[in-house]
């Protein structure tokens, strides 16, 4: 997993090296499959969901990154915390992962490999009994999936198709 952040006071951002993947669901693709996950700590929401401009220093350094693997599927998976009802984090999270989708788009990644995915309160990374558990579970990360590459049997049918 990288991990892609922008310190409050210095708006620097900064990249963390790949770390080993925590347990996941068949709902989120696997590292082991060509997938790269890309956390984007620090991308804050205003209350009608629009993104924060403090984000935009991470934001920039994920289309940056994005920019260099242009044929990927892009996933723009968002979750939230435990507090609040279902119908709400659900709609929460949507409207969040929408709004990254949506900058990322603005600035240069192409629509058509974007797919925005609210998850609401569900694949926890740490407990909903504390704050800064709860601040961990609310959450934006990208799952960059390769373009898949031409298996040898399909080679052997285009080649047989182009003559």
């Amino acid at each position: 997993m990288v991990f892609i952040y922008a310190s409050a006071c210095s708006k620097t951002v900064q990249q963390i090296e790949p770390i080993a993947p925590a347990a996941q669901t068949a709902e989120v693709p696997s590292p082991s499959q060509g997938v790269e996950k890309v956390d984007l700590r620090g991308v804050e929401f205003r209350r009608d969901g629009s993104l924060g401009t403090d984000s935009d220093p991470i934001l920039d350094s994920a289309v940056e990154m994005l920019k260099n693997k242009p044929s990927s599927t892009i996933y723009v998976d968002s979750f939230c915390d435990a507090t609040g009802g279902k119908n709400l984090n659900q709609r929460l999270s949507d409207e969040r992962a929408a709004a990254v989708a949506s900058y990322l788009e603005q600035h240069g990644v192409p629509a058509d490999h974007i797919v925005s995915r609210g998850f609401g309160a569900s694949h926890f990374v740490a407990s909903n009994a504390t704050t800064s558990g709860r601040a961990q579970n609310r959450r934006i990360e990208l799952v960059v999936e390769p373009a898949a590459l031409p298996t040898p049997a399909s080679a052997d049918v285009e080649r047989l198709t182009s003559r």
